[in-house]
């Protein structure tokens, strides 16, 4: 068995330095395409859900607004908008997840002082998720 000295190893470039000395791998346009193919058919899929749970929040501003909105739907509304606040941005949808996010904080401690900005943000958030995925390369 031949051992190469210390010294002699360390002059070698490995494969992963030869590798990167071009620079950090990049992702090739087909596992882009693939990825961008593969978010918009599972926005299809989802765009039920999202209407659905942002009916489940217009009901509850509906409901704080004639001083009627019980507890469940609070939790639910709630609920709701955390869940599109966490998921809308990965679709593109960055000023919806926005106000998901701001629609959250409200519904966990409405007052009625805050109720009449609600609607304004149910807006931003429903006109927020119209149109076609954007993914980050295409918002840049």
């Amino acid at each position: 068995m031949r051992t190469i000295p210390v010294t002699a190893r360390a002059q070698q470039p490995s494969r992963a330095d030869a590798a990167w000395s071009a620079g950090p791998p990049q992702p090739a346009e087909a596992d882009a395409a693939w990825t961008a193919d593969a978010l918009r058919s599972v926005w299809a899929r989802q765009q039920g859900r999202v209407s659905d749970r942002i009916d489940v929040i217009e009901h509850a501003i509906a409901a704080l607004a004639d001083n009627r909105l019980d507890t469940d739907l609070r939790a639910d509304a709630e609920r709701a908008a955390h869940m599109l606040a966490g998921s809308l941005g990965m679709f593109g949808f960055i000023g919806a997840s926005g106000a998901a996010r701001e629609l959250e904080a409200e519904l966990a401690h409405p007052t009625p002082d805050r109720t009449a900005a609600l609607p304004a943000l149910l807006l931003r958030l429903r006109s927020g998720v119209q149109g076609p995925v954007r993914l980050r390369s295409e918002t840049e």
